[in-house]
């Protein structure tokens, strides 16, 4: 074991000591608390079942509300049955850049897509934001992130204010389909591969944050006082919020920095927005524990940073240290926590495939998306690695699937659920 494997052990950061089995096994548990209203996992039902069929040339105002940008444009598919994309528009989310009443937030978005409505009949809302589905495809809204400030906006459905806000606009008569982004990349998965065989769909985010989704029987889904006509719902798990996996020493350094040390921890672990900090934790850590042969002037990174370092670039990081050897253990430092971080993930999508994939049958469709999963360097190799480790006993496989304007073209996919 070398000297860096000894130190991530120590301090519990080690992606060896994580047993796969056992995770995997937890993970389902939870999911099936979850399907009953209990445990840590929210299993949202979203009320997307079947989308059998599509409307060819009905034209749809897609809008996709992310935490920084917001996009509206017009989406349809083609008489081949092809997705179109057209006339996007790209502005700021509403209330990022000062407080709004519900009214004005509403207002703001109606006005972001008013040079589409004209061109366009029915709306599909990819809102990457917390909401309390409804069986009407409508979301009432929960505490926003502190990057909108719109207090006034929580508790009133998204999709209905929407379309009160357009009518001031324009009068046609639409409906709306509400729905977040984790849905909407394993919807886009759905329409981009519309013609190949998959025995089920996963919807994976790994950039910034992190989230799971899947089709589920709705059968299952025991906390559903009335069940739906659909026999298949997409079920967003949340999954960032499980928390069975053991919080490691640097973990709990960046956990007890946000603003709730409590919650999303499997994401606060391993997405994009907290793996750099624990790497930087861990090099501070291991320069005071006096590990590094020469000198060590360890600064704040980024992922972009991380991944640069490890592909052998001499910038930021590998300006930190003065001998090469310091260099190699740091780069092993950084390498083994990508795949710590990789390994989590994928006991979760694993144990989502085993549970819904067929044995010696079509493959499982991983949608997988997120500037992290595809950018950072290792991580999908690695995560590929453990979830045939998962899969290969079960005689299952998997295809990892992806495609262009995934949201804007799962938003379309959603709009099909109201036909």
């Amino acid at each position: 074991m070398s000297k860096v494997e000894k130190f991530l052990q120590k301090h519990h950061q080690s992606s060896a000591e994580i047993d796969i089995g056992k995770k995997v096994k937890e993970v389902l548990e939870e999911m099936q608390q979850g399907l009953e209203g209990k445990g840590c996992l929210p299993m949202i039902p979203t009320y997307i079942g079947h989308i059998n069929n599509v409307v060819r040339n009905s034209r749809r105002l897609l809008i996709d509300a992310g935490g920084t940008n917001f996009r509206a444009a017009v989406g349809y598919f083609d008489y081949n049955g092809s997705v179109v994309i057209e006339d996007v528009i790209r502005t700021s989310m509403p209330a990022t850049n000062g407080r709004l009443t519900k009214e004005q937030f509403y207002d703001a978005i109606a006005n972001n897509v008013k040079p589409l409505l004209d061109k366009c009949g029915d709306v599909g809302f990819c809102f990457s934001y917390n909401v309390k589905m409804d069986k009407d495809i409508d979301g009432i809204v929960a505490p926003f992130s502190k990057e909108v400030d719109a207090p006034e906006v929580v508790g009133s459905k998204v999709g209905r204010c929407t379309l009160d806000a357009i009518a001031k606009l324009d009068k046609k008569q639409r409906n709306i389909v509400i729905l977040n982004d984790t849905v909407a990349t394993l919807l886009g998965g759905q329409a981009n591969n519309i013609d190949k065989q998959f025995c089920t769909y996963i919807g994976y985010i790994y950039g910034t944050g992190l989230n799971i989704c899947y089709i589920e029987d709705t059968a299952a889904i025991s906390k559903l006082e009335q069940k739906p006509d659909d026999d298949k719902m997409i079920i967003n798990i949340e999954a960032g919020n499980f928390n069975k996996f053991r919080l490691g020493d640097f973990d709990q350094v960046v956990v007890n920095n946000t603003a709730n040390p409590g919650s999303q921890l499997f994401e606060k672990m391993t997405s994009g927005k907290y793996l750099a900090e624990i790497m930087l934790v861990a090099l501070q850590t291991y320069k005071e524990e006096n590990n590094f042969a020469g000198k060590a002037d360890i600064q704040p990174f980024t992922l972009k940073d991380v991944s640069e370092f490890l592909d052998g670039q001499e910038k930021l990081i590998y300006s930190f240290f003065d001998t090469d050897s310091d260099r190699t253990e740091a780069k092993e430092l950084c390498r083994e926590l990508v795949d710590r971080a990789a390994r989590m993930s994928a006991i979760f999508n694993g144990a989502v495939a085993t549970y819904k994939g067929q044995p010696n049958g079509a493959p499982v469709a991983i949608v997988a998306e997120g500037t992290t999963f595809h950018k950072l360097t290792g991580y999908r190799a690695n995560f590929e690695k453990y979830l045939n480790t998962i899969l290969a006993p079960h005689k299952i496989s998997y295809e990892i699937v992806g495609g262009d304007e995934l949201n804007l073209v799962g938003t379309l996919m959603a709009t099909m659920a109201r036909n």
